[in-house]
Formats: C-alpha cells, structure tokens, sequence
C-alpha cells in the first residue's frame, strides 16, 4: 500500500528535477569546476592587497591622526582652563563690586538720605541744618521738587515770606504744586493781605484734594474770618462729613451754624461735640450762645 503511494509522489519530484535543470541550462553549462577555483583565488589575492594596502596606510598616517587627536585634546583642555579661569574672574569681580556701592552710594541714595535727614532736622526746628541739607540736594539734582517745597515749609514757618513766596511760586510756575503748595501761597497772601488771591489758593488746594478734610476746614476757617458764614458753613460740613471723629471740624461747623443762626443743626452738632471733647468751659460757652439763638 505504502509503495503505490510513494511511486506517483517520487515521479512528481523526477518532473520537478527536470523542467529545474531544463530552465537553467545555460547557466549550468556555464559553470566550470575551474572557474570556481579562478573566483576563490582572485578574492584571496583582493583581500591580501586590501589587507597590504590597509597597513600601508596606517604605517604612514598613523602619526598624522595621533598629532590630529593630540592637538584636539589639547584644545579642548585649553578651552576649559580658560573658561574656568573667566568664571574665577566674574565671582571675584561681583564680591569686589559689592563693597564699593557701599562705600561710595549712587546719587539716588544720597539723594534720599539727605531728604530723610532734612525732614527729620525740620521737625526739630533746626532750621539753618534743615535748609543746608535740602540746598546739598539741590546741588545733586537741580529738579527734585520734594526738596523746593521742604524749602519753602522752613522759610514759611519762620515767617520769611519773601523767600517762601519765590519757592512755592517757583514750582506754581513749573506746575510742581500741590495742595500744601496752594495752601502756603493762601497763607502768604493773608500776611501781605491780599485776600483775594488768598481765597483762589484756598480754593485750589480743595479742587487738588477735595477728599481732605484739613483742606476743606482751611477754607471754612477763611470765609469765617471773612465774615463769610455763609460760604464758610459747606466746606465746614464737609470737613465734618469726611472726618466724623473730630473735635476741631465739628466745632468750625458748630460755629458756623450758630452764625447763620441755624439752631437745629447748631444743637445737633454740639450734642456730637460734648462726646468728643472734654473742653468744659468752651462747651459750656458753645452751648449758651445756641440757648441765646432765636
């Protein structure tokens, strides 16, 4: 059974031999045993040249490449040491750098301490030392505004309107001014008695800080010099309004009050006033003048 099986499949094999040889004939027919030895003897001999060539080539740039590598190294070592050494050189220079500015402090610093001192100085009445730091000022920096109006505050305090005028009008001119700048040209014009313009710088230092009180009470005091109830009473009101808790304000605004002969506003706010103050004997003057009122 086996036999019969085999027999048909070792013929198909036989075929399959044949039509192989059949289809590569010529290429077969080609192929002599002595050609082959002719191939192997050739790739022999190209490999023992290349290997020749090979050591040729080494024997002779093998010194070249290592002088490259050498050189390479070298450079690479060089490059490090310097940047190591640039590094050093920073480090050094930022430690040094650092107690110079101390030693010597930039125009901004002494700028600012002469300032503090000044301000400090003029607290304490020494007006001469006051001044001679706001003029070192100066010196350094010929706009700094915040020294003009130190300045003009010493020469105001010690009543040199001259000077004080020349300051503040300085900075009027330069447009520095600020509601102390007009408060202090209000005050001058009162001592020369120019009372117009007294009331304009009034006034225009309540427009540059309508939300303080100190200015608003300023020219409620004014009109109320003036004889001026009327105009003085709303700015004393809102003196009072932006500052409840005091005393000083409330009083103007009382006063005013009593002027314009308002008695139920005049005893509202001294009702306010006995709680705020232990001034006995002007209360008690206060509240005889609202028990006179009609």
């Amino acid at each position: 059974m086996i036999y019969w099986i085999t027999l048909p499949l070792a013929g198909i094999a036989l075929i399959v031999i044949l039509m192989t040889l059949f289809r590569h004939w010529k290429e077969i027919r080609l192929l002599k045993p002595e050609s082959i030895q002719e191939e192997r003897e050739r790739l022999t001999r190209d490999q023992v040249i290349q290997q020749r060539f090979e050591r040729v080539k080494a024997d002779k740039l093998g010194p070249i490449v290592m002088l490259l590598k050498r050189a390479i190294l070298y450079g690479k070592t060089a490059y490090h040491a310097v940047y190591l050494q640039l590094v050093r050189l920073e480090k050094y220079y930022n430690q040094a750098k650092t107690p110079f500015a101390f030693i010597t402090p930039s125009a901004k610093d002494r700028i600012k301490t002469l300032l503090d001192d000044a301000r400090s100085l003029q607290r304490d009445l020494k007006w001469a030392e006051a001044e001679r730091r706001y003029l070192d000022v100066l010196a350094l920096d010929s706009h700094n505004w915040d020294a003009y109006r130190g300045l003009g505050g010493i020469y105001l305090k010690q009543k040199l309107w001259p000077q004080a005028k020349e300051t503040f009008e300085f900075l009027l001119k330069m447009k520095k001014a600020d509601d102390a700048c007009f408060a202090a040209l209000a005050e001058i014009a009162e001592a020369e008695g120019d009372l117009v313009r007294a009331e304009d710088m009034r006034r225009k230092a309540v427009e540059f800080r309508p939300r303080s009180a100190h200015r608003q009470s300023e020219l409620a005091a004014f009109f109320l010099q003036q004889a001026q109830a009327g105009k003085a009473w709303p700015f004393a009101k809102r003196a009072v309004e932006l500052d409840p808790k005091s005393s000083r304000y409330l009083e103007l605004s009382l006063e005013a009050a009593i002027i314009l002969g308002n008695r139920l506003e005049a005893q509202r706010r001294y009702d306010k006033l006995r709680l705020l103050s232990e001034d006995r004997p002007k209360l008690q003057a206060l509240k005889e003048k609202i028990e006179g009122m009609s």
